[in-house]
């Protein structure tokens, strides 16, 4: 039992550094180069998260899916920035993965931004009059503005006249909620990184 303790974090150990080699025997790419080429792959995955968001209006299924999604992104941010730091010996600050987050959201942001603005524009122009109308009705099922129907009754009626977000305002808002969530995940993500990066070091 005692052997069995000893070798298998000695393997482990090697295979860590096997590893580590292999990143670094790699063509050690810059942080803006690897975020725009995760950008790429994380802005692809954006764009499948939000087909299934669009349909799971009329499917449970599709919503489903579209939540799973949703709970793995830190997973793919946190691949992503133990890639970088391995590719350069596990050797990066916190501040640097911390950067490659952000860059990595806006690079995403703006692949993602231009399918649902072709989605809003082309598709299905109606999609965001459709949204705030079921937040209206969601409002009205929960009685969220029983203190004040006129606010209620003042909604439903911008609506039907079209007074609602144009294509691009709404794409802009979702660059900022990912730009701004996407750093606050981006920063949890890089103090596990370098946390688990120590223990390897330290048991090396």
């Amino acid at each position: 039992m005692n052997i069995v303790a000893k070798v298998v974090p000695l393997y482990a150990n090697v295979y860590l550094k096997r590893e580590i080699l292999m990143e670094k025997d790699e063509k050690q790419k810059g942080i803006v180069q690897f975020a725009m080429e995760w950008g790429v792959y994380m802005g692809l995955y954006f764009v499948v998260k939000f087909i299934f968001e669009v349909k799971s209006m009329d499917s449970f299924f599709c919503n489903t899916v579209s939540l799973l999604l949703l709970l793995c992104i830190p997973i793919v941010v946190y691949y992503a920035m133990r890639k970088y730091d391995r590719q350069n010996g596990l050797k990066c600050y916190f501040s640097q993965l911390w950067m490659l987050g952000i860059l990595l959201f806006f690079f995403t942001s703006i692949i993602s931004s231009l399918a649902q603005y072709i989605y809003y524009v082309y598709i299905n122009p109606e999609y965001i009059k459709m949204q705030f109308q079921s937040a209206v009705e969601l409002m009205e099922a929960w009685n969220l503005l029983a203190n004040d129907p006129s606010l209620l009754e003042a909604v439903k009626t911008g609506i039907e006249q079209g007074n609602v977000p144009s294509p691009m305002s709404v794409v802009v808002q979702h660059i900022w909620v990912n730009l701004f969530f996407g750093s606050l995940l981006s920063a949890a993500m890089a103090w596990l990184v370098k946390q688990r990066a120590k223990s390897n070091l330290t048991k090396q």
